[in-house]
């Protein structure tokens, strides 16, 4: 079974589309300056607007980037988050079979489930595979599971984690990948595709691939 290496990267959606899971902020009650407490609220919606990214209830799929092992990586980010995340099922499965090992960083708390969520909301249909009951099929490998050893707290970048096995670093960061997909689409393509040489390359450095 071929691996195949990926990882995503989100963006919030139109503040318009999502205004119903907005929170009701307030400034503390005993605040009196009509002036600071409008800024407490406007730094409380900002903050809470820049983690929309992280949820599929409030974000997207703006790009998925994937390799086989020592190929170039490829990305789908055609601007149409459903025909990219199909596009994706379909390159994991035949006919409804999970034909590769899926090998991502965090993937398997973040990525996949993210990817699944938001194939539910635009009407793609994900592969009933995928799930095994309450978790994630055996061709799922998460290097950050395997990092942990059995100790659930433990967590590490995939920065450091890089760095730790001295097989390169990160060349942005991903909180900014909506901002960089709008201004630099070039940078924030090699961004994504350096993840995921960095999740490949980590992979091999552990014994995954």
């Amino acid at each position: 079974m071929k691996p195949i290496i990926f990882d995503i990267e989100t963006g919030p959606l139109p503040r318009t589309e999502i205004a119903q899971f907005e929170p009701e902020f307030e400034a503390p009650s005993n605040w009196k300056d009509p002036h600071k407490i409008k800024e407490c609220i406007q730094s409380k919606q900002a903050e809470w607007y820049e983690k929309c990214a992280l949820s599929a209830t409030t974000g997207k799929v703006l790009a998925i980037g994937w390799m086989y092992p020592d190929e170039e990586p490829q990305v789908l980010c055609s601007g149409d988050e459903a025909t990219d995340i199909r596009t994706f099922w379909d390159l994991i499965t035949y006919h409804g079979a999970v034909v590769s090992k899926l090998v991502g960083f965090n993937s398997n708390s973040f990525d996949l489930p993210f990817l699944a969520r938001r194939s539910w909301k635009l009407g793609v249909r994900p592969p009933a595979v995928l799930m095994s009951g309450r978790y994630l099929c055996k061709q799922c490998i998460d290097i950050l599971d395997l990092w942990r050893c059995g100790v659930t707290s433990d967590r590490i970048s995939l920065d450091n984690l890089s760095k730790y096995l001295g097989i390169g670093a990160k060349n942005g960061h991903g909180a900014l990948f909506a901002q960089m997909l709008k201004e630099d689409p070039e940078q924030a393509l090699r961004y994504l595709k350096n993840d995921v040489q960095l999740t490949f390359k980590c992979a091999r450095s552990m014994g995954i691939v």
